[in-house]
């Protein structure tokens, strides 16, 4: 797994990304054999040492309160917050849905340079006060800046950063949501093409390690900026795509009392499919998959009914047929689960949608240029 968590702040899991540990660890080197030494030349290198890690936790700590600030503003305007990972690049807040308005998607993208200010402000106002000496006044002098340099890069109007969403915001309160994306995500390729640009000639010209990583940087504002235009587009053509549209209507259940080595037999091998409802008293019960037979060890699958391991019949396992495709993705997203029971008005099921199976609509309908 390349990302695991280390903690849970307003019940939002926050992860670490693998690559976080290389640019902690350049960091770290860079303060180290730099910016320390050539500021303070006096201090031992033990002293260098110290400070460099302390700032660079404290500097990841001003990033996480920088995607706190966007996902606080964001729960309560109704948007749900999958997680914060922190990567080499930063940080990035994964959100459940879009934002329903122009208005919601302002506030949630002017949360996080808000935040980063108030911690510029905070941090240099320490430094002025010299509480801890040459030590602290040196770190919290360096946190004031980088915060300062953090809040005005995410100010600029290139998509998506926040300068960028506030642009979308703007733009989608006097026209549609995907023209507004594409206008911002066209702004945000322009910027990182020039952040390429810049990094190319800085390393011609000896920078670098520095060079490259406005190269990086930009490749990945690039990447972002074409990803979540795709994504509006996605989201656009599968909305006026109901459930039923695509859901498979033979609902093949399985007994909720019958053994685990019954239904791999009996249902799993006989139909081929990775899941199936599960139905007690002519009720529906819940949900069991090819997910939760497999974390169940092998020797357990005669003496474990499905109704142990099921998926129990929720909001989260199941969505009307008369829901649009988005919403169906969402839920899957959310649950992780990679299927869903489509039921009707009196809760019974109708059918089963999947995500392959709406993976497999959209490449028909690329292939066709529908």
């Amino acid at each position: 797994m390349s990302s695991f968590r280390i903690a849970r702040i307003f019940g939002i899991p926050i992860l670490i990304h693998f690559t976080w540990f290389i640019i902690f660890g350049l960091i770290v080197y860079s303060l180290t054999t730099g910016y320390f030494p050539s500021q303070y030349p006096d201090l031992p290198q033990a002293s260098h040492l110290v400070r460099g890690v302390v700032t660079a936790l404290l500097l990841f700590a001003s990033v996480l309160l920088h995607e706190l600030g966007h996902s606080v503003v964001a729960m309560r305007n109704g948007v749900g917050i999958v997680s914060i990972t922190l990567f080499i690049f930063g940080g990035v807040a994964r959100w459940k849905e879009d934002p329903k308005s122009a208005w919601v998607e302002f506030k949630i993208a002017v949360a996080g340079p808000v935040t980063s200010f108030l911690l510029a402000g905070a941090f240099f106002a320490v430094s002025r006060m010299e509480l801890g000496g040459q030590d602290l006044t040196a770190v919290t002098r360096y946190l004031a800046l980088l915060n300062l340099i953090l809040g005005v890069f995410n100010l600029l109007p290139a998509f998506p950063l926040d300068g960028g969403r506030m642009l979308r915001a703007a733009i989608w309160n006097f026209t549609s949501k995907v023209r507004a994306t594409r206008i911002s995500s066209v702004a945000g390729t322009f910027f990182a093409y020039l952040l390429i640009m810049i990094g190319v000639f800085s390393m011609v010209g000896g920078a670098g390690l520095a060079g490259l990583w406005y190269v990086l940087i930009g490749w990945f504002l690039k990447e972002a900026a074409s990803g979540a235009y795709q994504q509006v587009q996605v989201d656009e053509v599968l909305s006026r795509v109901q459930v039923k549209d695509l859901m498979v209507s033979e609902c093949t259940s399985v007994p909720a009392h019958v053994s685990v080595e019954e239904a791999v037999h009996d249902y799993f091998l006989r139909y081929g499919y990775g899941g199936f409802p599960v139905e007690s008293e002519g009720r529906l019960r819940g949900l069991i998959s090819l997910s939760d037979v497999r974390q169940l060890p092998r020797e357990e699958w005669p003496r474990s009914s499905v109704q142990s391991i099921m998926t129990p019949v929720n909001e989260q396992s199941t969505i009307s047929v008369d829901a649009d495709v988005v919403e169906a993705l969402r839920k899957m997203a959310a649950s992780g689960l990679g299927r869903l029971i489509a039921v009707d008005e009196s809760q019974e099921c109708v059918g089963m949608i999947t995500h392959n199976g709406i993976l497999r609509r959209l490449q028909v309908q690329e292939t066709l240029g529908v």
